[in-house]
């Protein structure tokens, strides 16, 4: 009896290895934000971090004392990866007319590769709309400042109640400072895990104006003869791991272009891992690494099946899946986001 897996198994090695490969642009968030690390199993527990896995601690101990230990958390929350499939086709009149031999093999790697950017760019979606909602943050409490807002006033209100010294006016306007803001978001979610954010997702609004921004354009003028751009301002934010500005853009039911990510906010986030802008695993990439988010993905995926002909409508058909599910990782001292801020509207 044959075995069931035989009737659908098997990749195509070399279609399989350019899904791969493909490289994301640099304007990509997604894996930014939430960077690759495989897992074996379709379904299984969360790996959460606390303030005690990001936060420095003391391992001395006195003679016959107890000794410190360390346990990883798994978290209640379950995990179960999302399938994701797309398909490419070819008419056997586009093949006749590319002719034969290497000439399929480049259309194939083109198609492939199409289909790729296409799944890509759906992610983008997955992973800004996981880390755009304000009430998954830390709240603001009698001592500390939250780590989620709906705009620069309600920031304001938040901050002058803890005797906090915000940036003078919403972003936008001729008086704001955004380096005291950036500042204060970055105290704050240093204040819940003990380690300040490396890196930023901005919207294009934001970096729209961030370039014609008076303080940070009297500030450059003496550290730096370059025009301003996401490497000077990640500079000027104190933002290692870097800045991305989220160009990415979707169709509306109504077929009209919307931003993947809001065009007025800004996320700040730790990573403890260099961007990287390949779909696969970055080398070190863990998942017993405290971070923000990660994007977890089933080892050998994304995978392109064997193409097989379809007679009825006579085209050749390949499928390209891949299995992945975003999870924030990073929780504060509620168990809410904690190991990022996010504003949704800077100039409100």
């Amino acid at each position: 009896m044959m075995n069931l897996r035989d009737t659908y198994g098997g990749v195509d090695p070399i279609l399989t290895t350019l899904a791969q490969g493909f490289m994301l642009p640099e304007t990509s968030i997604a894996n930014f934000i939430a960077p690759v690390v495989d897992t074996p199993t379709r379904a299984g527990k969360i790996l959460r971090f606390g303030k005690e896995a990001f936060a420095i601690q003391d391992y001395r101990r006195a003679y016959g004392t107890n000794i410190p230990a360390v346990q990883s958390r798994f978290d209640t929350d379950a995990y179960a990866l999302q399938q994701e499939v797309i398909a490419w086709e070819l008419p056997e009149e586009v093949i006749e007319n590319a002719g034969e031999g290497p000439a399929q093999v480049d259309l194939r790697a083109i198609e492939t590769r199409n289909a790729m950017s296409r799944l890509m760019n759906s992610y983008e979606v997955t992973v800004a709309e996981a880390v755009a909602t304000v009430g998954n943050y830390e709240p603001s409490t009698a001592s500390s400042l939250g780590l989620g807002f709906a705009n620069w006033t309600a920031y304001a209100a938040a901050a002058t109640a803890l005797g906090i010294t915000d940036g003078g006016n919403p972003w936008g306007t001729a008086t704001n400072n955004p380096i005291v803001d950036a500042l204060n978001w970055k105290r704050a979610v240093s204040n819940q895990i003990g380690i300040r954010p490396n890196g930023a997702v901005i919207g294009t609004a934001v970096f729209d104006s961030l370039l014609t921004n008076p303080a940070i354009l009297e500030r450059i003028q003496f550290t730096s003869a370059d025009s301003i751009d996401v490497d000077v301002l990640a500079r000027y934010f104190g933002l290692e791991r870097g800045i991305r500005v989220a160009e990415g853009r979707r169709l509306n039911d109504l077929g009209e272009l919307q931003p993947v990510f809001p065009e007025n906010a800004m996320v700040l986030f730790y990573s403890p891992l260099s961007a990287s802008d390949s779909v696969m695993p970055a080398g070190g990439a863990n998942a017993a690494t405290p971070a923000f988010a990660y994007t977890y993905q089933l080892t050998g995926t994304p995978a392109v099946r064997p193409e097989y002909y379809i007679r009825e409508r006579r085209v050749v058909r390949a499928e390209i899946t891949v299995e992945r599910v975003v999870n924030i990782t990073g929780l504060g001292s509620t168990g809410l986001f904690g190991s990022g801020f996010y504003i949704n509207d800077v100039f409100a």
